[in-house]
């Protein structure tokens, strides 16, 4: 299984410093060469830079609701309708509120891909309940103040663990342990409820068994210095920590 990040940035300012720069936009992983996971502003740019097929991706898949992991959506399904010439049903996974969101968004900014009679394919919403599992997917539902769900994606006997920003239940962890590369979001240095800090992170890694991590959506004061921040996730995690580039593909 090939993991390619394609966006790795934030987006608030300020006391968080999550910013998207001139060397990384928003969050945006592709499973393969037919998965996405989250998609957030601007990911088509990084999307079409890459030279990814979007005809060949089958799932686009959103931890929770908020722009930064999602807006980017209504760009890329007016790509495959108007660029890409898409003819097959693209499912769009996320929670309760996805279809509404996704719909909603298209007619506001009056895409014509809002039209289903126009559009030359269909959408197919999965909205995720605190348990599912379909095709290769796992999911759970964490602790986030808008609805928020990890990812577990199992092919050829590897596995892909993505916590997008959830803080890390029994039940997220539960859903990570084994996973051959875990990836999470670390956008605070020091957490909070909701929000995971490195250190929390590589905890988590740790209790989950896991060898392989990465870490993205963290605060844009490391673009230069991302061995600081690998060094905080090694304070309780003896694997190999990942801080990576938009582009940066991993083997699994």
């Amino acid at each position: 299984m090939k993991v390619t990040f394609l966006g790795t940035a934030g987006l608030v300012p300020g006391g968080m410093g999550l910013t998207v720069t001139g060397k990384r936009g928003m969050n945006c992983i592709m499973i393969d060469n037919d998965y996405l996971i989250e998609t957030g502003d601007g990911a088509l740019r990084n999307i079409n830079a890459y030279g990814v097929d979007l005809n060949k991706i089958k799932k686009i898949m959103i931890s929770h609701l908020h722009s930064d992991h999602s807006i980017g959506m209504v760009h890329i399904i007016f790509a495959m309708m108007n660029v890409n010439n898409r003819k097959e049903p693209l499912e769009i996974v996320g929670p309760p509120g996805i279809e509404k969101t996704i719909r909603g968004l298209m007619s506001l900014t009056e895409l014509p891909s809002a039209d289903d009679t126009k559009r030359g394919f269909d959408l197919v919403f999965r909205e995720l309940g605190a348990t599912e599992k379909f095709d290769d997917v796992e999911t759970v539902r964490g602790e986030h103040p808008s609805e928020a769900h990890a990812y577990k994606i199992t092919r050829g006997g590897r596995s892909v663990f993505y916590n997008g920003e959830s803080s890390f239940t029994k039940e997220v962890l539960d859903l990570a342990k084994g996973a051959d590369f875990f990836i999470a979001t670390i956008p605070v240095l020091k957490g909070h409820s909701f929000h995971i800090d490195p250190q929390m992170f590589g905890q988590a890694a740790t209790d989950a068994g896991v060898k392989r991590v990465a870490a993205i959506h963290w605060p844009t004061q490391f673009e230069d210095n991302r061995e600081a921040l690998a060094d905080m996730v090694r304070k309780n995690f003896k694997g190999e920590v990942l801080i990576p580039d938009d582009f940066t593909v991993v083997d699994v």
